[in-house]
């Protein structure tokens, strides 16, 4: 070993690791908050002013979200061909500097006069056009990120030695989820008296305190491209990144797994407004805190995410916390109180915040560099399908099929919002079977090579 090497390996890391994951953390932070911020802003923005008092206002918040999915659908596996070609901090720089541009460009829509629409309009003229405008931005700030999460892994990789990438893990699932608290309990506070265009103006500044943070950090030789200066075929090369995605013992089990537990969490997205009015009789002000406390779980389990792979091993915090997941889920679909869900609600968020620490480690561990764009462009739209097709189709069951089910099965009294919660934990269970069989003898240590089982 080299004195240099010996050096890098005895030398203990800060909280941050790095000065150049730091810089890389502290940016995409403030933009994660600018981020939720402007989500929760633009669903108040059209029911309380584009569509105030307009039947059609639930669907077009349901277009932000259909919107934002196209952006990840559409773009996202492209996009991974694109990010292994390129030089990963020079990406990164260009995406959130055209983030910036679009989320500045709605506050024309924000600002411009707004009078009467026609009568088939049901509004204003240029409302439509505002709408469009609106949906078109989220489209394109949605899947321009997915190149920037995309190169974000990938320099991660570049930037945090494999020991520390759990760690590195730990802090960026940890700031999602306090940018997801934070933006859930500022945009009502901030739009009643600034309206959207705070949260658009905090948003664009979010990206510039990104790119600056980006042009301070020095990435290595590594993160540049690896196809120097040429075109290849997008189609083949997304294909190669598709065939090692399904090939790979571990990806694919990734891919599995979080479909299924993605797909069974969309129930309880879905239904929980219904479970705790109907079933647990709640009041109005006490749904807002059900996604508080699921949160504040996330958090906790991200933090501890980071602590218990270095003592328990990532691919068994990764199992352990799905078959929690399916316990929680199992637990909160019996409740008859709104405290006791509460609790559920926390026991849930925590081993949901450990499982997502356990992904980008074992991602980078087990891709080759090259193409860990094209592997992301994979993973990242399949759980974006999941989440959306498990929304409406529990959507749909709970107003079909199970609409007032009602029935006694081995004892147990079960209705339609607890029978589908009921399904999305054992859906969670058979997510944490699939993995621990799958990857119970997959081991990542530090700076070993891959072993047998790792390999495709």
């Amino acid at each position: 070993m080299s004195s240099l090497e010996a050096h890098t390996a005895t030398r203990k890391p800060g909280l941050l690791i790095s000065r150049g994951f730091a810089l890389l953390w502290a940016g995409q932070s403030i933009s994660s908050i600018g981020d939720a911020l402007l989500d929760f802003s633009l669903a108040l923005w059209i029911v309380f002013d584009l569509g105030r008092g307009q039947s059609w206002a639930p669907l077009a918040v349901s277009g932000v979200l259909v919107s934002s999915s196209m952006g990840t659908l559409v773009i996202g596996p492209i996009a991974g061909v694109f990010v292994d070609r390129w030089d990963k901090r020079r990406t990164l720089l260009w995406v959130t500097a055209v983030q910036a541009l679009v989320t500045a460009s709605l506050l024309l829509a924000a600002s411009s006069a707004r009078p009467p629409l026609p009568a088939f309009a049901g509004g204003r003229p240029g409302l439509v056009s505002r709408l469009a405008l609106l949906y078109g931005v989220v489209i394109v700030v949605y899947g321009s990120a997915q190149f920037g999460r995309a190169a974000r892994t990938a320099l991660i990789g570049d930037l945090v030695e494999e020991h520390l990438r759990p760690q590195a893990s730990a802090l960026i699932e940890m700031m999602a989820n306090l940018a997801f608290l934070i933006g859930f309990g500022l945009a009502p506070v901030l739009f009643v008296p600034f309206g959207i265009g705070f949260a658009l103006v905090a948003e664009a500044l979010s990206f510039v305190v990104a790119l600056v943070a980006l042009l301070y950090v020095k990435a290595p030789p590594s993160a540049r491209s690896v196809v120097r200066g040429g075109r290849g075929n997008v189609r083949a090369e997304f294909f190669d990144g598709l065939r090692f995605a399904l090939g790979n013992l571990v990806i694919r089990t990734l891919l599995v797994v979080y479909i299924l537990v993605l797909f069974g969490s969309g129930a309880i997205n879905a239904l929980f407004v219904f479970f705790l009015t109907q079933d647990l009789h709640a009041s109005e002000a006490a749904i807002g805190v059900f996604p508080v406390v699921l949160g504040v779980g996330l958090v906790l389990g991200s933090i501890l995410g980071g602590a218990l792979a270095r003592r328990v091993g990532l691919t068994r915090i990764f199992w352990l916390s799905m078959f929690l997941l399916g316990i929680g889920a199992i637990a909160l679909s019996r409740q008859t109180a709104l405290v006791p869900a509460l609790v559920c609600a926390f026991l849930l968020g925590v081993p949901n915040g450990v499982m997502n620490v356990a992904l980008l480690p074992l991602v980078l561990h087990i891709t080759p560099r090259q193409i860990v764009g094209r592997v992301m462009g994979v993973l990242e739209p399949a759980m974006t399908a999941a989440q959306v097709a498990s929304m409406a189709v529990f959507g749909a069951l709970a107003s079909t099929v199970f609409y007032r089910f009602r029935a006694s099965v081995l004892g147990v009294e079960l209705d339609t919002y607890g029978l589908l919660i009921l399904i999305s934990g054992l859906l969670c269970l058979l997510a944490g079977a699939i993995a621990f069989a799958s990857l119970r003898h997959v081991t990542v240590a530090p700076g070993s090579d891959q072993s047998d089982e790792d390999r495709p």
